[in-house]
């Protein structure tokens, strides 16, 4: 199995929300009612993600996410009153033991209370910001499993939290993902044939051109934060290091733009061409059972535009190609895709959030427009500096939209 590169800054595989019975606590026996200003449970939501996203950023490991619990509980003694608390599970791809000095400096900075720093095989480190009341915990369970744990104060009972979504709700609407996917599938297959006609008539310009519909193609798809598995690392992942052509694990449509783009002998780039073709046709007839799980799907709607921000405006898919600005607009498209598919859900419980994010989404758009020129786009380092600001400012932006959608389509456990 080839060794994945997923380096989180957030997002997770599993979300699943769970009854107050699964009432989880950062450390046994601290009281309840700690001080803090009020907060509400959709301030609380807010909050809970941007501690995930400082946090994780801040452990020095490539991350992959196990399982997200997310819950209600009541709190002792105050009737009506209820904290938000989550737990966040994820693995390191390798090495010894995680070390939180990072972490630890960073919540000393920002004037956390330290409540527990417990340095062992299955050490705890345990903060409290006096600010809000927020606890953040994070711990060592053993070598490959590292949990984060976040719970807000007491939230004021103002109005009771929204009814998580039913499964069969996340259900529906991942079936409509699914036939999504398989017609974007299906128009990627017919891409990779024109490309591989052009690779096989040693015609480079006209691959180049193919190879950038496919990988425009392939974003659309939303694959984002690992969906699809070992499938999606074969069609579009990364090598682990620097590109080499004679690792056999680096393949599919970065494998053929290292080549396209670095004067690789077309024959030799025929037989990466087919086994991408291959890898999709494999993908197409088992999308069905690598699909994510249906509480995961909210997720996608703000990971696939993070993926964005993460790899394709930093360098890391760049091959030669140029088209990390290409990708980003197809994960608009993709994104935009996802939220019709999450409309009704949306729309029942915050009216005004679809608008907003399709606000955001256009501002994107237009951010990216000067990048291109008929079908052709420039690479982020070749576009102009206040051209690339824009570009950061709408993706950022519209990435702080989009992080409300996973907690306010919070589903039951299935």
């Amino acid at each position: 199995m080839r060794k994945r590169l997923i380096l989180i800054a957030a997002a997770t595989t599993a979300l699943v929300a769970v009854a107050a019975a699964l009432a989880l606590r950062l450390l046994p026996g601290h009281p309840d009612g700690r001080p803090g200003p009020s907060v509400n449970p959709a301030r609380a939501q807010e909050l809970t993600e941007q501690y995930r996203r400082d946090t994780v950023a801040r452990i020095p490991a490539g991350l992959s996410y196990a399982e997200a619990v997310r819950g209600y509980v009541a709190c002792p003694g105050q009737p009506g009153r209820f904290e938000l608390s989550s737990r966040f599970d994820l693995r390191p791809d390798s090495g010894p033991a995680i070390a939180f000095t990072e972490l630890r400096e960073h919540w000393q900075r920002q004037g956390y209370r330290v409540l527990n720093d417990t340095s062992t095989a299955n050490g705890q480190l345990l903060v409290e910001n006096p600010a809000d009341g927020f606890r953040l915990g994070v711990s060592q369970r053993a070598t490959r499993y590292i949990r984060v744990a976040i719970s807000s104060p007491c939230l004021d009972p103002g109005a009771p939290p929204l009814p998580p979504v039913l499964a069969q709700d996340l259900a529906s609407a991942l079936g409509a993902y699914e036939e999504y996917a398989a017609a974007r599938l299906a128009e990627l297959a017919g891409d990779v044939t024109a490309l591989r006609a052009a690779v096989a008539g040693g015609d480079v310009a006209r691959a180049r051109a193919a190879w950038l519909v496919a990988r425009m193609r392939w974003a659309r798809v939303g694959a984002a934060y690992g969906t699809f598995d070992d499938l999606a690392d074969a069609i579009g992942g990364l090598p682990v290091g620097p590109p080499d052509p004679g690792d056999p694990d680096f393949t599919g449509l970065h494998r053929i733009e290292y080549g396209l783009w670095h004067g690789e002998d077309p024959a030799r780039l025929l037989t990466v061409v087919d086994g991408l073709a291959a890898d999709v046709g494999r993908l197409r007839d088992t999308l069905h059972e690598v699909l994510p799980a249906p509480a995961d799907l909210p997720l996608r709607a703000h990971e696939i535009l993070e993926d964005a921000l993460r790899d394709e405006l930093t360098g890391r898919t760049e091959f030669g190609g140029g088209a990390a600005l290409a990708a980003t607009w197809a994960g608009v498209d993709a994104t935009a895709a996802l939220l019709d598919l999450l409309a009704p859900l949306l729309d029942a419980r915050r009216p005004a959030l679809r608008p907003a994010i399709r606000s955001g989404l256009d501002a994107l758009r237009q951010a990216l427009r000067p990048a291109r020129s008929g079908e052709a786009w420039s690479a982020p380092d070749a576009v102009a500096p206040p051209v690339r600001r824009r570009i950061d400012a709408a993706l950022g932006g519209v990435l702080e939209t989009l992080a409300q959608v996973p907690g306010l389509l919070e589903g039951t456990a299935s």
